[in-house]
């Protein structure tokens, strides 16, 4: 009863939500098809470039932690090796497969649920046999990881991921632009459409 309610006003809001979206769209039509001149000026005060210039260069700075890393290396180690040590022991002797099926059996099917759950165990043990060998080397031997270390933290910047946000695309709006009369047309039917079936889901 009580999921009901909550799916009953997360409808309730979203119908409202769209019906609000609908009266823009009116009032957004009605200036495309009677005054598209001020819908331009409109346009041109919200379409306000932000660059990403600036996230660019906080994301590329490097954070150094290494020497803090080797510094407490027997603390890091050790803690590393006891929550290995608890994942392989929980998921190798504790982890009751039957009884996680039982109490999950009404949320999916039994066969995803068991291949999940399998998959689960096997990631877990391989992580955690993986993680007791690093912890190891880094309380004993900690020099034997830099070698992996050096091989793996390359620096790759994401300057060339976040060029094509610099790009402006302004295709959509020039398009509206030689077409004005028709796409308020098209988006004032539409919110029409949209309000009175919203209207109707509410009522």
């Amino acid at each position: 009863m009580h999921a009901n309610l909550i799916e009953l006003s997360l409808w309730r809001t979203l119908a409202v939500f769209l019906m609000f979206g609908s009266l823009l769209g009116i009032l957004a039509g009605v200036l495309l098809i009677y005054k598209p001149h001020l819908m331009e000026r409109i346009n041109r005060v919200a379409n306000r470039w932000i660059s990403t210039r600036r996230l660019d260069q906080f994301l590329d700075r490097s954070i150094s932690i290494e020497h803090w890393f080797y510094q407490y290396h027997r603390l890091l180690g050790i803690m590393v090796v006891l929550g290995a040590c608890y994942i392989l022991g929980y998921f190798g002797l504790l982890f009751d497969k039957a009884i996680t099926l039982q109490r999950l059996a009404g949320h999916m099917p039994i066969r995803l649920l068991d291949w999940l759950l399998d998959a689960l165990v096997l990631a877990s043990l391989t992580g955690a046999g993986a993680a007791l060998l690093v912890g190891l080397f880094l309380w004993l031997r900690p020099s034997l990881l830099r070698g992996i270390e050096e091989e793996t933290n390359q620096w790759i910047s994401s300057r060339r991921a976040t060029k094509p946000l610099e790009i402006p695309r302004d295709q959509v709006d020039q398009f509206v632009g030689r077409h004005a009369s028709r796409v308020g047309w098209l988006l004032l039917l539409g919110s029409i459409y949209l309000f009175f079936a919203m209207f109707r889901v509410l009522v």
